[in-house]
């Protein structure tokens, strides 16, 4: 009998952690502009030597769906903290799944501005959502931040 009430319990819980209402709670707008303010007023303060701590996950640069990317002025990756693999690779010419030149838009951000765009959603099978990113211009840098609006 107790091995099927906890067996009954360990379903219910199961169901509950698999459910929207339950699941990793996702970044906000707010949270994505904090955090690019964050990670800019650290590059203003040691320059080049930031990009490092944008990857580590316990640096308060990833959290969650967050992450930090940082690019130069012609469109090379110097950070990204869900994808590594990119660092010294230019992404100036990608575009979303529209079409629409969105890194050439945040690269022509002059102080601060948002850049939105349909991307894939890697915690939702891959599926295209509405993406927007707050681009902060420090120097020959601009550091981003983006999130899913729905």
């Amino acid at each position: 009998m107790k091995f099927k009430k906890l067996l009954g319990l360990s379903l219910f819980v199961a169901v509950l952690m698999s459910s929207p209402v339950m699941a990793a709670e996702r970044g906000t707008r707010e949270e994505a502009m904090a955090m690019a303010e964050k990670a800019a007023a650290l590059v203003k303060a040691e320059g080049d030597r930031a990009f490092s701590k944008f990857q580590d996950k316990n640096g308060g640069f990833i959290d969650r769906d967050l992450y930090v990317y940082a690019f130069d002025r012609t469109g090379l990756i110097k950070a990204h903290g869900a994808k590594p693999v990119l660092i010294g690779k230019s992404v100036a010419s990608m575009k979303d799944v529209t079409g629409f030149s969105f890194m050439q838009s945040m690269l022509d951000v002059k102080e601060t501005g948002w850049v939105d765009y349909k991307w894939p959603d890697a915690a939702d099978k891959d599926k295209i959502k509405d993406k927007s990113s707050y681009v902060v211009r420090v120097g020959n840098y601009l550091i981003s931040v983006g999130y899913y609006k729905n």
